[in-house]
């Protein structure tokens, strides 16, 4: 629910509903919230990107995509196959989240 101007009332009427074991989260994240303020940023994003160049990137990867269509459904079926046939092994990952290989 996101509206243009949300008013005191309006968040405290949600946090009114939550179960108590829940409350010190929301306490946690209302100090995060306030600790952090919105600083206002330029029309480009993370990568230092503009609007049009995101777009424009945006639309190679949908031709890209739409290009390789078959192609990505045929490995999905080989994929499957494979599966099917017991030919796979789960992932598995270190303590810190990198791929064992």
């Amino acid at each position: 629910m996101q509206t243009d101007t949300i008013t005191y009332q309006q968040v405290v009427s949600v946090v009114m509903t939550l179960p108590s074991d829940r409350l010190p989260s929301v306490y946690d994240f209302a100090l995060f919230v306030k600790q952090h303020p919105l600083t206002s940023m330029s029309e480009s994003d993370l990568f230092g990107e503009n609007k049009d160049q995101i777009c424009a990137d945006e639309e190679q990867w949908d031709q890209q995509f739409a290009a390789s269509h078959d192609e990505l459904r045929t490995i999905a079926r080989e994929v499957a196959a494979e599966f099917r046939a017991g030919r796979t092994k789960p992932m598995a990952f270190t303590p810190d989240g990198r791929l064992v290989k």
